[in-house]
């Protein structure tokens, strides 16, 4: 796992906590932002603007975990 970052999504309940939304992804074993892609696009009460939103956060995570050599620490 040194080489690689998992992302995973979880939605959160205003006063009950979250709940996983998604597994793990791990980059750059698979395409995590595009199996990112997917699941957020099957899910219709996810708004466009959101599923940008999201994926942009994950792309700025991929880079910084790539500028910083793998280690965002």
């Amino acid at each position: 796992m040194e080489k690689d970052i998992g992302m995973a999504l979880d939605q959160v309940i205003p006063g009950h906590g979250s709940i996983p939304l998604s597994p793990y992804y791990f980059w750059p074993r698979k395409d995590a932002w595009e199996e990112l892609k997917v699941l957020l696009d099957s899910k219709p009460w996810i708004s466009h603007m959101q599923r940008i939103h999201l994926l942009n956060q994950a792309t700025d995570i991929i880079n910084l975990w790539q500028t910083g050599g793998g280690n965002l620490t």
